[in-house]
């Protein structure tokens, strides 16, 4: 029998507005090639931020002198040129200071030192239009914070941070926390610190592959939420590898996923943003989990994703999301925007027959890659085929 979703989540919030939702990771920071190509398209794709970094050990070779590389330069006023928006992760350590690159800085004339560079980075290229920083990159990993992860030290330091920033911008938005994963313990200790006074959105990395998106996401926005009622979230990385290996998944599942993960974050008032890691692969080794992340190949060649990505944000837009419903695996997320009105409607495992409950007319069946066929109502519902597949429903103009 064919299945109605019922159950309404809470009303999500307002649209994103004109800043846009989609954001997607790239490594310019890193010398990565092909700047131009790559942003236009990141652009045709409908991502309207991307995240990215410049390095203080590039910019401060020698103690008290900012000198910024020109490739740095290039890719943010290429951005800008194209009215991309940029968050920029302001990381990591420098051994003139801290003895290591990604040493925390956990003295005070380290703090000092990175403040100065973070001052130096508003300054320069708030021109550029870039007024969205974050602090640090996963600094409750070992990888990025060592010798070992401190949330008290990390809250001095976003401290130092958040005030370099405002005096340089007083209207910049300062980003903190940046964890790998949900990791509350981390940022509960942050907070208790009294971090929570430096940062005007907390941000944050809840991957989950190769679980499907359902399994935990609102669960982590939730837990987050509750743990930080009074800060707007930004996820800042979440991506599914597509190496053939451990926790990969086939790229036909990265697309759905992709959409999935988009929509559900969308469904919440708390989010602002999400930005998918990473846009382009960074390797060719088929084996290598940090080498296929992206939406594209190394040699830019577009895998599924890249074209659900479009489709999805094509429709959505602005939108506003209005009401999620759920009925066992089934999903059906409504988005409203002045006489318009777009359902996206997919299940968390298997197909079924499921109605959308819609008014009579005639509608368009938008499936995730964009082909498209007609449909009548009947009566108050469109009896269509749910799957794990993501699909969209539109009234005919």
């Amino acid at each position: 029998m064919p299945n109605t979703p019922a159950g309404p989540s809470p009303r999500p919030g307002p649209a994103a507005g004109r800043g846009g939702f989609f954001g997607v990771q790239t490594h310019f920071g890193q010398y990565r090639a092909g700047v131009d190509e790559l942003l236009d398209q990141i652009k045709a794709a409908g991502a309207s931020w991307i995240r990215d970094e410049v390095y203080w050990s590039e910019i401060e070779k020698k103690k008290g002198v900012f000198d910024f590389p020109p490739q740095y330069d290039h890719y943010l006023k290429a951005a800008q040129i194209r009215g991309i928006q940029v968050l920029l992760i302001l990381d990591f350590g420098n051994a003139l200071y801290s003895g290591a690159d990604k040493g925390g800085p956990a003295t005070e004339a380290e703090r000092i030192a990175f403040a100065r560079y973070c001052g130096a980075v508003v300054t320069r290229y708030g021109p550029f239009g870039v007024r969205h920083f974050e602090v640090w990159n996963e600094p409750n990993a070992s990888m990025f914070w060592k010798p070992q992860p401190n949330p008290g030290d990390y809250a001095k330091l976003l401290e130092a941070a958040y005030k370099a920033c405002k005096a340089a911008d007083p209207g910049s938005t300062v980003l903190g926390c940046s964890t790998s994963g949900t990791d509350l313990d981390f940022i509960g200790g942050v907070l208790a610190a009294g971090g929570g006074r430096f940062m005007d959105a907390v941000s944050f990395h809840p991957y989950c592959q190769p679980s499907p998106p359902e399994e935990r996401l609102l669960n982590d926005i939730s837990r987050l939420k509750a743990l930080a009622p009074k800060k707007s979230l930004w996820i800042t990385e979440i991506g599914y590898p597509t190496h053939a290996g451990a926790a990969g998944v086939h790229e036909e599942a990265q697309a759905d996923y992709l959409v999935r993960t988009f929509l559900l974050a969308r469904s919440s008032p708390a989010v602002q943003r999400v930005f998918w890691y990473d846009f382009q692969n960074d390797g060719d080794d088929r084996a290598e989990a940090e080498f296929n992340f992206g939406l594209v190949r190394m040699e830019r060649t577009p895998k599924p994703a890249y074209r659900a990505l479009k489709t999805m944000a094509s429709l959505v837009v602005d939108l506003s999301p209005a009401e999620l419903r759920t009925s066992g695996d089934t999903y059906l997320l409504t988005f409203e925007g002045g006489k318009n009105r777009l359902t996206a409607v997919w299940r968390s495992g298997g197909t079924d027959s499921i109605k959308v409950p819609c008014s009579s007319g005639v509608y368009r069946v938008i499936e995730r890659d964009g082909e498209s066929r007609t449909v009548e109502a009947k009566g108050s519902f469109i009896e269509i085929s749910a799957s794990e597949k993501p699909r969209y429903i539109v009234l005919q103009n």
